[in-house]
């Protein structure tokens, strides 16, 4: 006997543009035109015989209907993509894991841990590659990807991995003037240097300081935490950075940290995977792995 099931094509249409409320971006998340896409709803209404959508203004919005039927198929869905990733990667806690984190993190704080996941799950190969912000996962095939945020991705799972300090630094030669031990007043003096993935760090940092009157927004922007650090030793400036970030060259002098003590951010990074694929075996040993305490110890500040 047969199933009644509408097909998967016009099932996937309708999960993605109702995850953005546009048959357009839909189109491009599935590699299809508009008019596909709108073709595949109209015919999913005309075989469930009620409507899904209603335009409101720039945006489709589901109906009542449309919704129950959403949260009902989502997991289904998940479990079918999850079942046929499963099956593809040995159905086995082994394969080919990509991670893909931001390149100072990963180098400081995540990499020198691999050598201990390795041992526990030999069969699971890693390939790390370097990523700063939201990676496509499925264009990009990226398994896990390292996120700093507030935790709250829709459609990822995300485990807290580390908090994040932020601390002035410079190289000694800039302070060396000075015929008084620098304080936070004196950054009003040295140019600030600026990072990319962190474009109100400063200024952020200064009103958390009770500074008001100096210029957080100006200054030299780099795109890495390492080419601000870099600028900073030669003498350019001042850079706010987290402190994972520069430990071995505060301990051999090459920078220091004079105006004042490291300050927490409000966010933290995160291993995030789309929950669809949460359940594959390869990456739920390395999500389990890192939510060992001996582990997340060893992240966490």
């Amino acid at each position: 006997m047969s199933r009644r099931i509408p097909s998967l094509k016009a099932l996937s249409c309708f999960e993605q543009t109702a995850r953005f409320g546009s048959a357009s971006r839909a189109a491009e998340e599935l590699y299809l035109t508009q008019s596909a896409i709108s073709r595949q709803i109209q015919g999913l209404e005309d075989w469930l015989g009620c409507k899904l959508f209603n335009r409101e203004k720039q945006r489709l919005v589901l109906t009542p209907e449309g919704e129950n039927y959403l949260q009902s198929i989502r997991p289904a869905l998940d479990h079918l993509e999850s079942a046929t990733l499963t099956l593809l990667s040995g159905g086995s806690e082994s394969g080919v894991l990509t991670v893909a984190a931001p390149p100072t993190f990963g180098s400081r704080c995540l990499i020198p841990l691999l050598p201990a996941f390795r041992a526990q799950f030999p069969d699971i190969v890693i390939n790390f590659i370097s990523r700063i912000g939201m990676p496509d996962f499925d264009r990009e095939q990226i398994d896990i990807a390292v996120l700093f945020g507030d935790g709250q991705w829709s459609g990822l799972d995300a485990h807290i991995l580390h908090g994040e300090e932020m601390v002035p630094i410079c190289g000694p030669q800039l302070t060396s003037k000075l015929d008084h031990t620098p304080t936070t007043d004196d950054l009003r003096h040295f140019p600030l240097l600026h990072i990319a993935t962190r474009p109100r760090g400063w200024a952020d940092w200064l009103a958390a300081s009770g500074f008001t009157d100096i210029d957080g927004e100006n200054g030299p922007k780099f795109e890495h935490f390492t080419m601000a650090m870099q600028a900073a030793a030669a003498g350019l400036g001042v850079a706010l950075l987290p402190t994972f970030a520069i430990e071995d060259e505060l301990k051999n002098g090459r920078i220091i940290a004079p105006f004042g003590p490291p300050q927490a951010s409000p966010f933290h990074y995160y291993a995030t995977s789309p929950v669809s694929r949460s359940r594959l075996p390869k990456i739920r040993a390395f999500m389990g792995w890192l939510d060992q305490l001996e582990v997340t110890a060893k992240l966490k500040p």
